[in-house]
Parts: C-alpha cells; structure tokens; sequence
C-alpha cells in the first residue's frame, strides 16, 4: 500500500464487503467513491457511488468536497491505483480513506447494488418526483399540434442555444417563480426527462396561477414525435420577470415549506462546536466562477455534492434561487439551510506553488513521450511525438523506459508519486505550460479506441440519433425499479410534508442485505 504523505492527519485503512455495507448503513457523514476511469464507472458502478476518477481526481476531489470531515469509502478496480487514489485524497481533503478490499470485482460478487448511466442519482430522483409529484405531462405529437400560450426551455443557456425546440423561450428553473404571466398556458421542457419535470413541479410548488404541462422526454422526445429542433437559439424571458414578484415567490416558498435559515449566530454555534458543514454557491445566471446553476446542481448533484450526513448551507445573489435549491436538496435528503445573507469570498486560499521542470530540448530524447491530460486537450493540441495514455493506464508502461510525461499543474504533484508507485524511476513530469510553441502539433487527429475519461452513453441522442435518444429515455424509466429490485426508494413521495431529511445514500443502504 502506498504511504500517505507524513503532513496528513488522514490514515488509509482497509474494510471488508460486508463491513462495507454495515458502514454505508450508519448515518456517520461518509463519501462512497468509485476511483475508476470515467467510462468504466458510467458502464456500471455501485448505486449513489460519486465518481472522482484517478485520471482527473485532483479537480474532481475539489468539486465534491469542501473541507467537511468524514469517511472516504473508496472502490477500485486496480490495488495499486486505488491505494495512489486513497493518498491523494487523504493528502487533500479532510476524509479518512477506507479501501473496500478486492474492489469493484468483490462488490459484484457479493451481488451488491449496481447500476450505470450519468447523474444517475439525480435521474431517478427525477422520474419519483414524476410518479408522486404534482405533475401534468403532455405528449411531444400533442404539444405540435396544440402550442400553449408560452412555452420554455428549463436548461441552462448554453445548452438551449445550442438547440431547443421551435418556439421556445429560455428560462432555467430558479427563476420560473419570477414570470409575471398569470392565466397562461405554459409547456416546460429540457433535452430529455429529469429537469422538465423538476421545473414543472417547481411551479406547482409555489401555487403558479397558470396551466403547466412538460413535454414528455423533452428535445429527443420532440424528434422522436417526428418534430424538428431549432437552433442558435437567443429569445430569453427576461421581459417576463419581476423583481418583486422574484421576492415574494422565494418567501412563499420559504414559509410554505418552513425551509430552514441558516443565521450568523446559528454558523458560529456550528463552528464552535466543530459541527461541519458546506457552503453551496447558486446562481441561474452564474455571474462568479464559484457558482453552480440551481437547475445544474439537482441535475447532477453526484457532480457537486460527495459527503452524506452532513449540513448543506446555500448562498447566492438571488434568494429565489436559493430557496428553489434548498428545497430540492432537502427532498433529495440533503440538510440543506438557506444562508441568511449572501457572503462573499475573500478570496482563494493561499497555496505553495509547484516549481515545473524548466524545458530543455534533450527531454525529447525520451523513449516514449505521453501525455495525460484530458483526452479532449490532447485531441486539440499535444507536444510532437507524443501519445495519450492516462494515469489509470500507468500498469501498462516499461519500467525500463525513459518516460516524458507532459501533464496539467494541478496534476504534476500526484503524478509524481504514481511514477515512484510503478518503479518508473527513468521517468520525468513536465507541465504542459513550459513546452515551446514550435514543438506543438495542433493537427486533427483521432483515438483508434474511445478514451476511458470520456462516458460513451448513448452518445449521440443529441445529435439526431433516434436509437440512441429511446434508448436514453427507456434508461432513465429502468431507474426506479432497479432501486426497488436492490432494497427500496430511497425518497418520501414529494406530496408528503418535508420534515427533517435523511441521506438517500444511507436510506437505500438501510434496506440492501448480502
């Protein structure tokens, strides 16, 4: 097992399946981790496992937790790469690594919960707020033949403009309260199930005075009706909000769900007696580096959102994103708080830079050169001569061979210890900043097989696939009965009255047996 650095108060440790499945069933705050490449976890993973793969664990690791304590229950597929993945991140955040002995293949065996697919946590959230929701869908044949008075589209912009559907209007789901456009007809939709239906349900949330339907399976549900998508798209709502209207639906929302407010006295109480929680930033028009779209966030919460059992605190500039936030955290089990006021960073903490290894043309004299960034920044530009081989491929290397290895800043530093891991003591880490332009390729090129840091899921439901796009949506229908073939549904049906959240992780666990 590789050693964690001396300067962490972090110890790895190893657990046993069953032991496993007894931890995941306490409501101790804990992070279930699959350290496996991006396409090995999307092919199948362990249900409401998070996804911090060893190809880019250094940005996923910062994402998904703050500083919060807590267990680090960590499967691999590889013992050696796991052990690196359980350093790195005893190194770098405040969890207490637990490794599950035999990895991902003893999980299986033990014919544990499994399942596949992208933000899936969030999917299946998606379609229990369908069945036990307030919601009216209409079919995508019956929305073209009989247009509402408004129709919009819940996504993010970048997505909407990229395409939608013909007459679509963008409004992201934070600020639907905000439309002054009462005894209207409305459709809703996204690009597929999951985000249509939580915006639909928003508005019934907050009692809208208007006739609301979702466009059943969105964009790919649209083209499957025989409908055609528009694009480059700009026509935004932004004529239909009013600030005081914004006001008033975040209050209602506030004490109709009786969410609760996280004061400055109720902080310093938490922070003197050790009580650790996370601050999320939202923000539908994302105007910070650091905030996350509340239409994003409960998309994808697996994304964003890593350690169970802990206090979620939501902060931003526009408290009906807040509120709309908090209330989806705390009906997908989160203990979220809404902040009481809007408190800015003081900025980024401070941190000892990496000194790179300055460039000299004999490095090119290496017996092979890789390079492990993202296989996206490889395909764009790449130091001549070289090959993307990512991080979770080390195994496969000469230990004979002089490596040059060309790698991201926030990378260079674990990797280093990756080197020492597989006797790869001929090798040298290069950052990819300090390579001369004249020795860049930025020519087209292509990967012989798909690269394992990228999902393959029904790739191409977006770009007119029809086989990929029911596919897509005959998935996201598999998702509640696969958690009711493995124990039960983890949420109480959204009619029912919000009372103190329990972890959906720790609620499915409570209820699986070996």
């Amino acid at each position: 097992m590789i050693m964690v650095n001396s300067a962490s108060h972090n110890t790895i440790g190893l657990i046993q399946v069953d032991k496993a499945l007894q931890l995941l069933q306490t409501f101790e705050r804990i992070a279930f981790i699959d350290v496996r490449d991006r396409k090995s976890y999307v092919d199948e993973h362990p249900i409401f496992a998070v996804n911090a793969p060893i190809d880019s664990i250094e940005s996923q690791i910062k994402q998904l937790f703050g500083d919060e304590p807590g267990i680090a229950l960590i499967i691999g597929d590889n013992p050696t790469m796991t052990d690196w993945a359980a350093a790195v991140i005893a190194d770098d955040t405040r969890l207490t690594p637990q490794i599950i002995d035999g990895g991902f293949d003893a999980w299986k065996n033990h014919r544990l919960p499994v399942w596949g697919g992208e933000y899936t946590p969030s999917k299946a959230f998606g379609e229990w707020v369908e069945t036990t929701g307030n919601i009216q869908n209409i079919k995508p044949e019956d929305a073209i033949n009989s247009p509402p008075h408004y129709q919009f589209d819940v996504r993010p912009f970048t997505e909407f403009q990229k395409f939608s559907l013909p007459s679509s209007i963008h409004c992201p789901t934070g600020q639907l309260g905000a439309l002054t456009i009462p005894h209207s007809s409305i459709y809703l939709h996204c690009a597929g199930r999951t985000r249509g239906i939580i915006a639909a349900q928003t508005l019934a949330d907050q009692d809208f005075d208007a006739s609301i339907y979702c466009i059943t399976g969105g964009t790919q549900g649209w083209e499957l009706a025989g409908g055609v998508r528009s694009f480059d798209n700009h026509r935004s709502a932004e004529g239909f909000f009013s600030e005081e209207t914004m006001q008033q639906r975040a209050s209602h929302l506030i004490n109709k769900f009786n969410l609760p407010i996280a004061t400055t006295d109720c902080e310093s109480k938490w922070a003197n007696s050790e009580t650790p929680f996370r601050i999320i930033t939202v923000d539908e028009d994302q105007m910070t580096d650091r905030a996350i779209s509340p239409t994003t966030l409960i998309q994808s919460t697996d994304q964003y959102l890593g350690t169970h059992n802990i206090s979620i605190v939501v902060e931003g500039p526009n408290q009906l994103d807040c509120a709309v936030s908090v209330l989806w955290l705390r009906r997908m089990g989160w203990d979220a708080w809404l902040r009481e006021e809007f408190v800015r960073e003081s900025g980024a903490p401070s941190c000892t830079p990496i000194k790179p290894l300055e460039w000299k043309d004999e490095l090119l004299l290496a017996d092979r050169i890789i390079d492990i960034r993202s296989s996206k920044g490889f395909k764009a530009s790449r130091l001549r001569g070289s090959k993307w081989i990512p991080r979770s491929q080390f195994n496969t290397l000469r230990t004979s061979d002089r490596h040059l290895i060309v790698c991201d800043h926030s990378q260079i530093t674990h990797t280093q210890t990756l080197v020492k891991a597989f006797n790869l003591s001929e090798s040298k880490c290069i950052t990819w900043d300090v390579i001369p332009k004249e020795y860049i390729d930025s020519c087209a090129i292509s990967f012989e097989t798909h690269p394992v840091d990228e999902a393959l899921f029904f790739p191409d439901r977006h770009q007119g696939n029809l086989e990929h796009a029911k596919g897509y949506l005959d998935w996201e229908h598999s998702l509640l009965p696969t958690l009711r073939d493995y124990g039960d549904i983890p949420w109480k049906p959204i009619k029912e009255s919000l009372d103190h959240p329990k972890s959906h992780l720790t609620t499915f666990y409570q209820k699986v047996h070996l």
